[in-house]
């Protein structure tokens, strides 16, 4: 059985409030015993620590990723150690440092653009390991294709979606034809039991792969995990339905904090009744919105915006 650990990986100095949402609403709903912020500064100083600060099950830990790769079974520690010494971007720095937690220590890893909403011990009990998948215009078979075909449909796929991002509550005529956009996986929530044949795969693939390639961006996260999947060590691994962690996918994602006249008739269709996880793409179109989220935030606007009643209610606050 996964244990019940989630895990949270945060580089940089400044620790938004949205983080802080991930983690409440992990430790609230998720069924979850303990939630670990990893981390690479001290955030004791930053505005809304405290509120995790006493947070029963919260525990911070920095990141000391020699130590953390070492851990992995099998002695890959040092390669692991050399291609992260590479790595500039947090982002690409994350996807390492997730895997080999995972690998070592098992659990359940979530992205900070996240909300749970619901109990992971189902998915926890019946799987080894487990992600989830999302509907995408640009899976890692279609962006290594050299089909005019394929890249003319997958260009057709990326008008429409930014049209129905565009149109007042374009969320849900989309998703008469997402449908035709192709599943693919999504490392934002991403669990396995300590030394999974899958989590040690992954990590076999990053050493692999090629070194101009691992600077690339997604490949050793997103594209990877996706590739992973086509392996031989996923026997017991679960990639749920994009319902359950990507009830409304990227891109289209913005309309979770477009105004609303309904935010809770519209909130009840948009979460599934398997959605234990929404994740809501902080990276896509909300760089502006992010810095300006916190509790008066959502309590001002949880009558206006899907966002802030899904936060609201997650986080059991009078809606």
């Amino acid at each position: 059985m996964i244990p019940p650990i989630a895990h949270f990986i945060w580089f940089g100095p400044a620790f938004p409030w949205a983080n802080v949402l991930a983690i409440q609403t992990c430790l609230r709903n998720g069924d979850i015993e303990r939630a670990v912020l990893h981390c690479d500064h001290d955030l004791s100083a930053t505005p809304h620590w405290h509120l995790l600060a006493d947070l029963e099950g919260f525990e911070v830990r920095p990141i000391d990723p020699e130590a953390i790769f070492a851990a992995t079974p099998g002695g890959r520690g040092g390669a692991l150690m050399a291609i992260f010494e590479k790595l500039t971007q947090p982002a690409a720095r994350a996807n390492m440092t997730r895997a080999a937690l995972l690998a070592a220590e098992g659990g359940v890893y979530l992205d900070t653009d996240t909300i749970t909403v619901a109990s992971l011990t189902p998915l926890r009990q019946r799987s080894g390991a487990f992600c989830g998948l999302e509907h995408i215009a640009l899976p890692v078979a279609v962006a290594t294709s050299r089909s005019p075909l394929t890249w003319a449909l997958a260009g057709a796929r990326i008008a429409a979606r930014d049209l129905f991002r565009r149109l007042p509550g374009g969320w849900r005529p989309f998703r008469l034809i997402e449908p035709l956009y192709p599943t693919a996986a999504n490392n934002a929530v991403l669990a396995s039991t300590a030394g999974h044949p899958f989590l040690l795969d992954m990590l076999d693939r990053m050493i692999a792969t090629p070194p101009e390639r691992q600077l690339v961006r997604f490949a050793l996260g997103t594209h990877l995990l996706q590739q992973a999947l086509t392996g031989d060590a996923t026997d017991d691994v679960v990639a749920c339905n994009p319902t359950v962690f990507y009830p409304i996918g990227p891109e289209i994602s913005e309309h979770w904090f477009r105004p609303s006249d309904q935010p809770g008739h519209d909130l009840d269709e948009a979460l599934r009744d398997d959605t234990r996880v929404v994740h809501w793409y902080a990276s896509v179109r909300t760089r502006e919105i992010v810095p300006q989220l916190n509790p008066d935030y959502i309590h001002q606007n949880r009558h206006r915006q899907m966002f802030s009643l899904l936060a609201c209610r997650a986080l059991g606050l009078a809606t």
